[in-house]
């Protein structure tokens, strides 16, 4: 396997989805119809999840504007499934409009570094 392969890995830990994407990330995901998470939301409802800690740290992405914009509306989106999200992110990969998209739509969804910081406001801590 291309060490640049995008990949996903889900796996239910306790009520939690724990999702694994690396590789780079395909632009071409957000030029389709249709909500880029919505194989995590297919995903926690077959597990019964209501959270989700997406770790992102192994992702590779170059977005413009227009799609950080789109993935952070798909994000927010999640909140009508009752699901809430957790992105551990590289600091190179931060982009502080995604988190602003998030935030205006008052979706849950948050934003770490640091997977224990993460892991912190998944169990309510």
């Amino acid at each position: 396997m291309d060490k640049d392969e995008f990949t996903q890995h889900y796996r239910p830990e306790h009520g939690v989805m724990r999702v694994r994407v690396e590789g780079i990330f395909p632009k071409s995901f957000l030029e389709r119809k249709g909500n880029i998470f919505q194989p995590l939301i297919e995903a926690c409802e077959q597990a019964n999840c209501r959270t989700a800690l997406i770790d992102a740290r192994n992702l590779k992405v170059d977005l413009d504007t227009l799609a950080v914009f789109r993935a952070g509306v798909d994000a927010a989106s999640v909140s009508r499934h009752r699901l809430r999200l957790a992105f551990v992110a590289r600091k190179e990969n931060l982009d502080s409009f995604f988190e602003d998209v998030v935030i205006n739509r008052g979706a849950g969804v948050e934003v770490f570094t640091e997977m224990e910081d993460a892991m912190k406001w998944v169990n309510g801590s």
